[in-house]
């Protein structure tokens, strides 16, 4: 236990670290320019400029392109008697991806990656501040820290991506998140620092945290504090002035393996870090471009930021250009009558202007202004918008449009729809992998703190689906992970209607296949158009169950779901399941 004139040792220690990290920050990265980026994506631009934004519609074509729309892991198994196993947590960890909105988190920092160039990820478990086991209330390792100590007993943790008992991952914005001077490699640092802003009640409701009594918490940083003033204060609402807020800094540190809160100058948390495991610490991060020295990567939109503003300053001068252009008039003053000049102006056809004149010559009277327009604008932009192109790897016909030149062979649009591809494809690797990492560390979680049993459906080699129950400690063991992007297609109510017209017709009347399984798949599809037509199917066939047992009975040599598939195996259900061992033994026996 650390008494308080340590922590307070410990405390200006840390924050000299943090301190040591924000400069690093600020001299190899490009985090002066991220508020602007930002702004450029949004389009908010200066009074008075006609943009072009590539940086919003580049970052719209890419995005969509690198996260997977419904993100699944294959997990197998690396020795043979945890084939079973594999299974369950696949179940499990693709159950998890929904549950946790993982889609939307890395969506999310793809984009905090193409802006900043780094998107970090945090994972947790239970608690989005920090998981103490001691503090669980259940075997499943459910604590009540997302609740206040008060009598009131109401919420302090909002998000609803982190639920108790519950490995998460939520994204982070990249400036609230300091790493060591000098680090290179996300996989090696040696601790990692997170700046968080809670309100203050908050704080002091929370039982995981001690010492915190005397914090005043803080509305604007203070000149006197070095870590605070290196950042802008960023609180929640600027509305509700009555709200106090306070800054914390959450350190984990891989050499102690211990987790770290400081606040005010005060260490308020000081545990063993239990998401530390061999997979490292519960980070990760979505890179594209990976700086060779430096921690901080590469945005693309610093990349582009040069020809984007050179993009707005030519389509801002063509603008002005054709506003001074348009047809104008001068005229001698005296020489004609308000009468005849409205007469001009009108715009009507044939109408016959009078002026005074001393001389036989109209144009000393009326002279007219053609102002002219440098023809150079669009190739200019044409220029600056291939720059980027180049720089992004995208084409023209990536961009959703067709390109302008003709006489393109299928092999010149083949090798440019390549090269394409491959630079896409590296980025969307780069998402794959960290969401194998993250649902690796998950596996981790459930393995260590999952101790109750739980119920999940899965489904066997032979398509049969049932229930079993089953603990953390029996799922214990190596798998291999890898992203399946085929199977990750969103499944729409058309498509399942596709899939079970395709079904019927490749498999009607094959004596391998449940024939009332499949017809009853088939009419499922239908419930939205009258949810009686699911129940058309007719169990008795009327009086001839002799029928229903050919259709429902599978050849010989086949091994099908039998009498009660529907809900999985006989006497497996979300009441009552199986358990894990004796589904295991089952079926190694009807193997």
């Amino acid at each position: 236990m650390i008494n308080e004139e340590e922590g307070k040792k410990l405390a200006t220690r840390w924050m000299e670290e943090i301190k040591a990290g924000l400069d690093y920050r600020k001299k190899y990265s490009t985090r002066s320019l991220w508020d602007s980026y930002r702004q450029y994506y949004r389009g908010q631009w200066a009074e008075g400029i006609t943009p072009v934004n590539k940086i919003f519609s580049y970052g719209r074509m890419l995005i969509p392109k690198v996260y997977f729309r419904a993100p699944r892991v294959t997990v197998t198994a690396s020795k043979p008697d945890m084939v079973w196993h594999a299974k369950v947590v696949e179940a499990l960890d693709n159950l998890l991806i929904k549950e946790v909105c993982l889609k939307y988190t890395l969506k999310m920092s793809s984009l905090d990656s193409y802006l900043c160039g780094v998107g970090p990820i945090k994972l947790g478990y239970d608690s989005e501040f920090g998981y103490l086991p001691e503090q669980a209330i259940d075997a499943g390792g459910e604590t009540v820290t997302q609740f206040s100590t008060k009598e009131d007993n109401e919420r302090i943790e909002y998000s609803s991506s982190v639920k108790p008992g519950t490995p998460w991952a939520v994204r982070v914005r990249p400036e609230d998140v300091i790493v060591p001077w000098g680090s290179s490699d996300m996989h090696s640092l040696p601790w990692i620092g997170h700046y968080i802003l809670r309100p203050l009640d908050d704080i002091k409701s929370d039982q995981k945290y001690k010492n915190t009594k005397d914090l005043q918490g803080t509305r604007s940083p203070s000149i006197e504090n070095e870590v605070r003033a290196k950042e802008s204060y960023r609180p929640r609402s600027e509305q509700n002035k009555g709200i106090v807020y306070g800054e914390l800094w959450e350190v984990r540190d891989v050499k102690t393996r211990q987790i770290m809160t400081f606040c005010e100058n005060q260490l308020i948390l000081s545990a063993n870090d239990v998401l530390q495991t061999d997979e490292g610490m519960p980070w990760e991060f979505i890179a594209f471009n990976q700086d060779p020295e430096f921690f901080w990567a590469i945005p693309d939109a610093h990349i582009i930021a040069p020809q984007q503003l050179e993009l707005n300053l030519s389509a801002t001068q063509e603008a002005r250009h054709r506003s001074i252009a348009l047809l104008k008039f001068l005229y001698l003053e005296g020489k004609v009558t308000k009468e005849e000049l409205e007469k001009f102006l009108s715009g009507e056809v044939g109408v016959a202007v009078g002026i005074k004149s001393d001389s036989d010559n109209i144009g000393a009277v009326v002279v007219p202004l053609q102002p002219h327009i440098p023809p150079d604008f669009g190739a200019s932009q044409a220029r600056q918008i291939q720059a980027m192109r180049e720089e992004l790897g995208f084409s023209q016909n990536q961009e959703g449009a067709f390109s302008p030149y003709h006489g393109k062979t299928a092999s010149e649009s083949m090798i440019v729809a390549e090269a394409f591809e491959q630079r896409v494809d590296e980025r969307r690797d780069i998402v794959a992998d960290v969401l194998v990492n993250i649902v690796r560390k998950w596996n981790k979680m459930l393995f260590n703190f999952w101790s109750s049993e739980k119920v999940i459906q899965i489904v066997s080699p032979e398509g049969e689906p049932f229930w079993i129950t089953y603990t953390g400690d029996q799922l214990k063991g190596d798998y291999t992970l890898s992203v399946d992007a085929d199977s990750g297609v969103p499944l729409s109510r058309a498509l399942r209607y596709q899939m079970g017209k395709e079904l019927m017709q490749m498999f009607g009347g094959d004596q391998l296949i449940d024939q009332m399984q499949l017809r009853k798949i088939v009419l499922d599809n239908y419930d939205v158009v009258d949810p009686r037509v699911p129940q058309l199917l007719q169990p008795g066939f009327a009086g001839m169950p002799q029928i229903e047992s050919a259709l429902r009975q599978p050849g010989p040599g086949a091994s099908g779901p039998g009498k009660g598939s529907a809900g999985g195996r006989q006497g497996s259900t979300p009441e009552k399941p199986m358990e894990f061992e004796q589904m295991k033994k089952q079926f190694e026996q009807r193997r």
